[in-house]
């Protein structure tokens, strides 16, 4: 009777299972399609390329169109300047010297020049600004480790308590401005206050500069050179 039984029992099916079909386990298989790398590869090689032709003098555009290409090297040399002067920590900023530079200089660059050169300051501060604000914890690893505790503390209690109006001051005085980035990016300031607070205070600093400069008629460059004159004979 027993024996009947286990007969008449239907037989067991095995089902094997698969690696691709384990959604129990909740594997993820990432593909990547030759057309997903395109884009970025052709972007990469393209920006490599126009840095190229703009840092060296020898290509086909120069003699075509030397002007532009020479706008073009000066518009990259203060790009480079804004980015050291925004991202690295430093007792002066040396894009605010070649500002200081242009905006005595009355003779070489007229008005509407140095309108241009602060808007395009404005721009590039305010652009830098943000990198250091998205990417504060790669940045500050490599460019602010000699920030001392009391320093660090100090930004930070400020923007703590002020938010994106002391941003604004650190952006427009001579308070310490790439570290408040740093700061700002740490605590999450909110990104389009502080967006609109270091494009203002950018304004405010560059436009009084060139102002006082001007309107005064004081050349600091030929200052700087006679004093070295006279000290140095």
């Amino acid at each position: 009777m027993l024996r009947r039984q286990m007969g008449n029992s239907p037989k067991r099916i095995h089902r094997y299972r698969y690696l691709g079909s384990s959604k129990r386990e909740h594997q993820k298989h990432i593909i990547l399609r030759e057309e997903s790398l395109y884009k970025p590869l052709l972007t990469i090689i393209l920006v490599l390329v126009f840095i190229l032709v703009i840092i060296f003098p020898i290509s086909i555009f120069d003699n075509m169109i030397p002007e532009v290409m020479t706008f073009l090297r000066r518009l990259f040399g203060w790009m480079s300047l804004s980015a050291v002067g925004t991202l690295l920590i430093l007792p002066v900023s040396v894009y605010d010297v070649e500002l200081i530079r242009i905006f005595s200089d009355t003779i070489r660059y007229t008005t509407g020049y140095v309108l241009f050169a602060i808007a395009f300051a404005v721009f590039a501060d305010t652009f830098f600004a943000f990198v250091g604000y998205r990417f504060t914890k790669q940045l500050s690893r490599l460019f602010a480790r000699k920030v001392t505790k009391s320093d660090r503390d100090k930004s930070n209690a400020k923007l703590r308590k002020y938010g994106n109006i002391g941003m604004f001051f650190f952006a427009c005085t001579p308070l310490p401005f790439t570290l408040a980035v740093y700061t700002a990016g740490a605590i999450r300031l909110n990104k389009q206050g502080f967006i609109i607070a270091v494009a203002a205070g950018r304004l405010v600093k560059y436009s009084a500069f060139a102002l006082f400069l001007r309107l005064f008629d004081i050349n600091l460059v030929e200052i700087g050179q006679n004093l070295l004159t006279n000290i140095f004979g």
